[in-house]
């Protein structure tokens, strides 16, 4: 009631009043930085707690923007887009943001090669000029699929080194007649070395064999059936609307960069998103694409000395959780181009899957999809190290 209290004095006030201050400073200190000490047990950080937070240092340690989505038995655990798709005008990567995948495109010239050897099309060790007779005869006469998919043909690695690009749409034809200008570097089986002409060339055979288009081969045998509709083949004709742009940083900038990807034929022309990856790879653990013999065959690696390559995957060993003793196989493929980098690492003994797709580089990618494995199986950063796997 109005009277019936007494006033404190100023310096009583004063003394009270910085008194909870104190007290409230003393909390907040507590609750940001002993925040995880303070926590029951059940209250601990979860897995996409940890994946978030590490993330979020490469956001803002190396300006990473794209979009990650990690998975355990196809389930997703984290999933969540960084950065801009468009720096000009402000828009935002997502989660359903489309981007260049690079060579990982690789990873689906061989599942549709493997594909077109179970239908009986395609043949792994006949000679590549059975299907390709254009080809110059001192090149493809000891070629065969087998060593183009296992990168060990001799053909030059790029065709930048035979060629100078133009800016326009480029057919199969003309890069056939690029590639017929280039000689091997060494006798076809006997040596290890990657190369785009390779998967160039293994493209040109599925569209002669098919008698269909490169892109029109993977929308019917891989994104129809896989409903990979944020999928397909880029050409300057057919941009999708939904890919971001591609930014690469030099020392004083952050500047646009775009690719013309029909000279990627093959090696690294396919656009995607992150659910649409992981449509694949869970696909690949079924049947669906394609059976459990010619997966044996695709997953089959060389060693150290011959890349550790199968046909269109990496196939290393890789490590478990500290309390399993024995290593897992990882299958795995990335890619990188203008503006854009990415990856795809399939744990197979844990089923577990981490996506990274990016439109900037450079970028520690590789780096950076191991912490998450790490991080996923139960183990802190920095604990272990990836020189002798992975």
């Amino acid at each position: 009631m109005p009277g019936t209290h007494k006033a404190l004095q100023p310096e009583k006030f004063i003394k009270l009043n910085m008194s909870i201050c104190t007290n409230m400073i003393s909390f907040i200190v507590i609750f940001y930085f002993g925040y995880n000490s303070l926590l029951p047990a059940g209250m601990e950080k979860t897995t996409a707690e940890k994946i978030e937070s590490h993330i979020q240092q490469y956001v803002k340690n190396e300006d990473f923007r794209g979009t990650i989505l990690v998975a355990k038995n196809g389930n997703v655990i984290h999933k969540a887009a960084y950065g801009y798709a468009d720096e000009t005008r402000k828009v935002v990567n997502e989660t359903e943001t489309q981007y260049l995948i690079g060579s990982l495109t690789k990873s689906f010239t061989a599942v549709t090669v493997m594909q077109m050897v179970e239908d009986d099309l395609l043949d792994l060790h006949t000679p590549i000029r059975t299907y390709v007779p254009r080809l110059k005869k001192a090149l493809g006469k000891d070629l065969t699929l087998h060593l183009l998919l296992k990168h060990q043909s001799g053909l030059p690695g790029h065709l930048e080194r035979l060629i100078e690009f133009e800016n326009r749409d480029i057919s199969s034809d003309e890069i056939l007649e690029i590639i017929n200008t280039s000689r091997l570097a060494f006798s076809p089986g006997s040596r290890y070395q990657y190369s785009n002409l390779n998967y160039h060339l293994v493209a040109i055979v599925i569209e002669r064999v098919s008698g269909r288009s490169y892109p029109q081969v993977l929308q019917e045998r891989t994104f129809g059936p896989l409903n990979m509709r944020d999928s397909g083949v880029e050409r300057l004709a057919n941009v999708p609307q939904q890919r971001a742009k591609g930014y690469r940083k030099n020392r004083r900038e952050i500047v646009q960069e775009e690719n013309i990807v029909s000279y990627a034929l093959g090696s690294g022309d396919i656009y995607s998103t992150v659910d649409d990856l992981l449509k694949w790879d869970q696909a690949l653990y079924g049947t669906e694409l394609l059976s459990e013999s010619s997966k044996k065959t695709l997953f089959s690696g060389e060693n150290e000395t011959f890349g550790n390559y199968g046909y269109g995957f990496r196939i290393q060993q890789y490590q478990r959780n500290p309390e399993i003793s024995s290593h897992g196989v990882l299958a795995r493929h990335g890619g990188s181009m203008n503006g854009f980098l990415s990856n795809l690492h399939r744990y197979l003994d844990d089923k577990l899957t981490i996506i990274l797709l990016s439109n900037f580089r450079p970028f520690p990618i590789r780096n950076l999809t191991f912490e998450l494995k790490e991080i996923s199986v139960g183990v802190a950063v920095g604990e272990r190290n990836r020189k002798k796997f992975e």
